[in-house]
């Protein structure tokens, strides 16, 4: 059972890491339109006279709406990664501080990576909100499974002692 724990998280953490990295190889263009799409239909459905709006209007909140919901994709996917990591980690010793640093390292690599995109720039601070998210992740993950021993009556104290 263990190892089926361990294989479906490093599975899913490996189709997270391929799925972050096919959306930073987008070029700029083409990676605005997919998000401008996704706030447009947003839009439609939190402004209710949307369509009456002029189109200066609609412009101006689908872009701030786009650079919201860019910023939370950021965070979001980085929390779903730390949460991944410490998942596989959880046995180690400083497995708080392996999970934060390998999305950390991930998170330098994929804004490396963006800069030999076209018209993409790496920036250190989507590297600080991704970081911030993988904290936020491993703080839920942590948090899951001392919930989850509790509830099975298993000792935390005990789960927090690691073995070799």
């Amino acid at each position: 059972m263990k190892k089926k724990h361990i294989s479906v998280s490093l599975i899913l953490l490996i189709l997270l890491m391929i799925g972050i990295f096919c959306l930073s190889a987008q070029p700029a263009d083409e990676s605005t339109l997919t998000s401008s799409r996704f706030c447009r239909l947003a839009a439609r459905l939190m402004f209710s006279n949307y369509q009456s709006y002029d189109s200066a209007l609609q412009k101006q909140i689908v872009e701030g709406l786009t650079h919201i919901v860019r910023k939370a994709a950021h965070f979001t996917e980085y929390a779903l990664m730390g949460f991944l990591w410490y998942l596989l980690l959880r046995k180690k010793r400083l497995n708080l501080l392996l999970s934060v640093g390998a999305t950390a390292f991930y998170a330098a690599s994929d804004e490396l990576h963006q800069k030999f995109v076209a018209g993409r720039s790496g920036q250190i601070s989507d590297v600080i909100l991704d970081t911030c998210g993988g904290c936020c992740g491993v703080l839920a993950a942590f948090v899951l499974l001392c919930v989850l021993y509790c509830c099975t009556d298993q000792n935390v104290m005990k789960w927090g002692v690691w073995k070799k």
